[in-house]
């Protein structure tokens, strides 16, 4: 019988396009309720109940809607959960008697914990776009026939948009009360091929932490395009079919490793702000890109600006304080950004333009690398990491031999470092003379001193120009300030995995890295 008034109510729902204009809103209302009948939302659901309903231009709204009798026990404290409107778009079933929408909305939801008392508001949550394995897990979970033997088909999920807004809430615990708030949580566009944006934006805290201090915490935004969830798809098929975690790993090398490295499009965190037990933390923003252009893929990253501030009206902030203010601080703000190509056609990975980090007014460490063999190593690495999985972790050597392996296609053409001194140096040395009670000049002296006696206890496998040419440059580094390079160029492609091999038994020559060191005066 129930299988018979399934089909009908289908069939209802289909023909009701091939009636006359006149009659199509009586007939979609009627293919609405036969949905809403479908899913046990007549009125004799025994967790959701409303008061009235409202059916407008293919919109099916149940008012004053309550939720109750929860069995999930992530939410079984909360006793009940109530809407001010719930509405699906276009409500109907499909030929097989499963439930089908084009936008699901709640508005006016609020919810109290009986546990802690944690009130929760949202304006509106809406999912708009689903596709029909989403919307039929849909109705059969409001149905209840959901039951532990009900494989769900999540990982085939799609929408066109899903939004929370206008969160908020208040509570307390043991340290007090607290408040939150979230203005918009979005995703649009989501596929099994690629996520078009996720973002949340406009997240905020407040509260106390357990010594009575206020503690805040918010954030401008945070946020993903293009992110390619093709590259994970194989991964989230075997979870949702159940598979052991030694396939479902497998799946995940196969499908991250072997995806295309421009993995998404762009990426940002904006306005962060910290405040808690003394310290105060912002950033104003950090953020990523990727883009193709033929075979070559240029990744950028910019820090704008970090800066840590103490509060030395608080303990620890004190002690902060006091730690900088050795070095003669008040404040740190640290900078970055990060310039790469990734050509697919050659392997090859090179730094181009600005590659740094720097500590404002103390030092900037400045790199550069340009690798080959990236493809026959990208290529190598799912089997790889699946095999290191099976090993006996106890057999170091057996392990090192694989990695070594798979290391083996990376070439060294050039790997720099170069460090620049923006007042560091002379800080650590007055802090440092300051707690020996001594000039600063001598402990500069002291300084080059040691540095020469552990350099005489380098191992003898290094030359000795080598040494004498870092300890050159370290010395006058320490006696002038300016900046320190090191560069490694080999005479000819230096072959990581050999390099590994080399090293272990103990045949590894030195001259074969290139390694060359210098400074600069200001």
């Amino acid at each position: 019988m129930r299988h018979n008034l399934l089909t009908a109510a289908a069939a209802a729902s289909v023909i009701v396009y091939m009636l006359p204009a006149g009659s199509v809103e009586a007939q979609s209302r009627a293919a609405a309720e036969a949905a809403m009948t479908r899913m046990g939302l007549d009125g004799s659901h025994e967790s959701i109940s409303y008061e009235s309903v409202d059916y407008r231009n293919g919109r099916y709204s149940l008012n004053d809607v309550t939720f109750s009798n929860f069995d999930d026990e992530t939410v079984d404290s909360t006793d009940e959960v109530h809407a001010d409107r719930m509405t699906f778009e276009a409500l109907r079933l499909d030929s097989n008697g499963e439930v089908l929408f084009d936008g699901l909305s709640l508005e006016g939801i609020s919810g109290t914990d009986n546990e802690d008392g944690t009130v929760i508001r949202l304006d509106r949550i809406s999912l708009d776009g689903p596709n029909a394995a989403l919307t039929t897990d849909f109705g059969r979970a409001v149905a209840g026939e959901t039951d532990e033997d009900y494989e769900p088909a999540w990982n085939t999920y799609e929408f066109e948009g899903f939004s929370i807004d206008g969160l908020s809430g208040t509570g307390a615990d043991e340290s007090g009360l607290f408040e939150f708030s979230l203005a918009r949580l979005v995703i649009e566009n989501y596929t099994r091929v690629e996520l078009g944006r996720l973002a949340m934006l406009g997240f905020g805290f407040s509260g106390v932490d357990e010594s009575g201090d206020d503690v805040t915490v918010s954030l401008g935004e945070i946020s993903l395009v293009g992110f390619q969830t093709q590259a994970y798809a194989d991964m989230m098929d075997a979870a949702a079919a159940g598979a052991d975690d030694s396939s479902v790993a497998q799946a995940y090398y196969q499908s991250a490793f072997l995806s295309p490295l421009d993995v998404y499009d762009s990426f940002a965190i904006r306005d962060i702000l910290v405040e808690a037990s003394g310290v105060h933390f912002s950033m104003d923003h950090f953020t990523a890109a990727m883009e193709r252009s033929g075979s070559r893929i240029t990744s950028t990253a910019e820090l704008g600006s970090a800066m840590l501030i103490p509060d030395p009206s608080k303990p620890a902030g004190a002690q902060l304080a006091m730690g900088l203010g050795m070095l003669g601080y008040e404040q740190l703000e640290l900078r970055m950004a990060a310039n790469s190509i990734y050509d697919e056609d050659t392997g090859r990975a090179y730094t181009t333009g600005d590659n740094y980090i720097e500590l404002t007014d103390g030092l900037r460490l400045e790199m550069g690398q340009d690798v080959a063999g990236y493809d026959a190593y990208l290529e190598s690495l799912p089997d790889t990491m699946a095999t290191l999985g099976a090993m006996d972790g106890s057999d170091e050597e057996a392990q090192m031999d694989v990695v070594a392996q798979l290391m083996a296609p990376l070439l060294i053409n050039n790997i720099s470092m170069r460090l620049v001194d923006l007042s560091i140096l002379d800080r650590a040395l007055e802090a440092g003379a300051t707690t020996q009670g001594i000039s600063k000049e001598e402990l500069r002296v002291q300084a080059g001193a040691m540095l020469g006696m552990g350099l005489m206890a380098a191992p003898p496998e290094i030359p000795r120009p080598v040494l004498a040419q870092l300890s050159t440059a370290l010395t006058n580094f320490i006696n002038q300030g300016g900046t320190l390079t090191v560069d490694m160029t080999p005479p000819a492609p230096l072959s990581i995995g050999g390099m590994l091999v080399d090293i272990e038994a103990g045949t590894f020559d030195f001259n074969s890295l290139g390694l060359t060191f210098t400074s600069e005066a200001p």
